[in-house]
């Protein structure tokens, strides 16, 4: 309850952010994703839900993006968030089964719902996300969750190879970095980039240093892309970002991972994130 009652003031707050109290006031008014409760004399009071809002919001400015984009990303992560809640069940169910002719089938359906960026980008993300929270909470065992998880590896690996290639995109390298035991995201981010016409060469996990930069010198592709989702591994993985690095100069690294997002090469986990980045 203490998180929806409005205890600080817009003083407090923009203290706690480093924002002006007038620029509150204008995001209030401008782009209405808040709106604080008011004391008896009439002033704002905000409460703890709406101070983290802010601070996603601010964080979201700081990494480049408008206000603006940081408010539309924010909404459209919620909408998603709320929606499966209610949609997802159907997904629990075939996984505690394991049925996976039910999940495909469900995959299918939703295929047929929305486009595929949106089930790629949106709810495959909160699809593996869930597989934890369930799995947590007791709903699933860790053989339901491995089962999902390989289900949905495949089948991005299948999408990698079905959807057209811009005769004239460049070549982008996705490699599982060095200690990391979870290539979905980066599967995930693979299958984005084709989507946006990108050849995208996915190699996975488990290679020497030598063979990527091997690989490198026969596709010459324009960018690699690696991932780090524990943020202990991080100072092995810039080590192998620096070799690769000091190898072939003129190729563009990129990373992805919650373990990396304080890394300067880190571009993001969104859609929008990763099309600002990017640039497509």
């Amino acid at each position: 309850m203490t998180a929806h009652k409005g205890k600080y003031n817009i003083k407090a707050v923009s203290n706690m952010l480093g924002i002006p109290p007038g620029t509150l006031r204008m995001w209030e008014r401008r782009y209405q994703m808040i709106a604080p409760v008011r004391s008896e004399s009439g002033h704002r009071l905000y409460t703890d839900a709406q101070v983290e809002l802010l601070k996603k919001i601010v964080a979201k400015t700081k990494e480049g993006l408008t206000i603006r984009q940081a408010v539309a990303l924010l909404e459209e992560a919620e909408s998603s968030y709320a929606e499966a809640d209610d949609r997802f069940a159907e997904w629990l169910q075939a996984v505690v089964s394991f049925d996976d002719r039910q999940l495909q089938q469900v995959w299918d359906h939703w295929f047929s719902l929305y486009s595929v960026e949106k089930v790629v980008c949106d709810w495959f993300p909160l699809f593996a996300s869930r597989l934890n929270q369930w799995e947590r909470g007791g709903k699933l065992t860790s053989a339901h969750r491995q089962f999902a998880r390989s289900l949905l590896t495949y089948k991005l690996g299948m999408m990698l190879t079905t959807f057209p290639v811009v005769s004239s995109s460049s070549t982008a390298l996705s490699i599982v970095g060095p200690d990391e035991t979870d290539e979905l995201p980066l599967l995930l981010f693979s299958v984005f980039l084709r989507l946006k016409g990108c050849r995208v060469i996915y190699i996975g996990e488990h290679v020497a240093e030598t063979d990527v930069l091997a690989a490198i010198g026969q596709l010459r592709p324009a960018f690699l892309f690696t991932i780090c989702t524990d943020p202990s591994s991080i100072e092995r993985v810039s080590e192998w970002i620096l070799f690769i690095g000091r190898h072939v100069p003129d190729v563009s690294i990129g990373l992805i991972g919650e373990g990396a997002e304080h890394h300067p090469l880190y571009i993001g986990k969104t859609k929008m994130e990763w099309e600002k980045k990017l640039h497509i």
